[in-house]
């Protein structure tokens, strides 16, 4: 399976949140969902400028910025339209009802974004929860001025009756994607930062590296019902001070991957769990932890 399979399925609405008859309504008119570009987008635009096969002699004094692929541009949603990639949906925030907007926890939320921000205008992003379960969905991109909702938090009505993914699969389809980028089967899987981050903070947040080993393992289980496909991957914790070196250092061939806290942790506890499937002598290499993480299957 191809990691795009994940977004190709998913052209219907209304979405639900986590929980049943918990209905999050995305425009009631007429909609249509389109395909966000790779991730390297503004690189590859950057490189076409720079490496144009024509006019060599001549120098465009416009810069990249004003070009729309600068470094303070960003893909922002458009009224009526959404955007899908492989781990969630992209949002006009006036299409979508039922949503509630908090810089911190549900209990200081907002019916809009503004009233949030008024709140606290020192955040990158706001947490989004369902109006009326209280599930946390997704976030909003204040750069953007867009609504992100999580494809492992919510279910949407599809022609095919296919299974949502989980944040682990999410994840996997995540690395696929990198490797088949950037050629690099090591990541560090680090947590969206919502605002500035406090420089006296006594607490040294952790980061998850991962190795892919395999990135196509069927196997099959006594616990598990029928084959199942997977990536086995070697994990470690490391220091985030650690992870910033390797992902900005000009020889590492480490990429980052940004995910909520909780869907980081889910992933950890999958791959724990996923090492009692291995044999014992198996489940350590050296410094690094040897574990399973599932890959999205359509429904057969």
């Amino acid at each position: 399976m191809e990691a795009s399979h994940l977004c190709i399925r998913s052209e219907a609405y209304p979405f639900l949140s986590g929980k049943p008859s918990t209905t999050v309504d995305v425009s009631r008119y007429s909609y249509g969902l389109t395909y966000l570009p790779s991730e390297n987008w503004a690189e590859m635009m950057e490189f076409w400028h720079c490496h144009k096969p024509h006019d060599h002699e001549q120098q465009d004094p416009e810069s990249l910025a004003s070009k729309g692929y600068g470094a303070n541009h960003a893909i922002s949603a458009q009224q009526g339209t959404g955007f899908v990639d492989l781990t969630s949906f992209l949002f006009s925030e006036s299409d979508c009802r039922g949503l509630k907007y908090s810089s911190s926890t549900m209990d200081a939320r907002f019916d809009l974004s503004s009233l949030a921000l008024s709140d606290d205008d020192t955040k990158k992003f706001l947490h989004i929860f369902c109006q009326k379960c209280a599930t946390e969905v997704g976030l909003y991109n204040i750069a953007a001025s867009s609504v992100t909702l999580f494809k492992w938090q919510i279910s949407c009505q599809t022609n095919t009756p296919d299974p949502k993914p989980s944040s682990p699969e999410c994840l996997a389809a995540t690395l696929l994607a990198t490797i088949s980028r950037s050629g690099s089967s090591k990541s560090i899987v680090t947590p969206h930062i919502l605002g500035p981050v406090k420089t006296d903070s006594v607490v040294t947040d952790q980061n998850l590296h991962l190795w892919v080993l395999n990135p196509n393992v069927v196997y099959t289980a006594s616990s598990k019902h029928g084959c199942r496909t997977a990536m086995k991957i070697l994990y470690k914790h490391i220091d985030s001070a650690e992870g910033d070196k390797l992902i900005t250092s000009m020889t590492s061939d480490v990429q980052e991957i940004t995910l909520p806290k909780a869907a980081i942790e889910a992933a950890e506890e999958s791959l724990l769990s996923s090492s009692q499937l291995l044999p014992a002598q198996e489940r350590i290499f050296k410094e690094w932890n040897v574990g399973l993480l599932g890959r999205w299957e359509p429904a057969s």
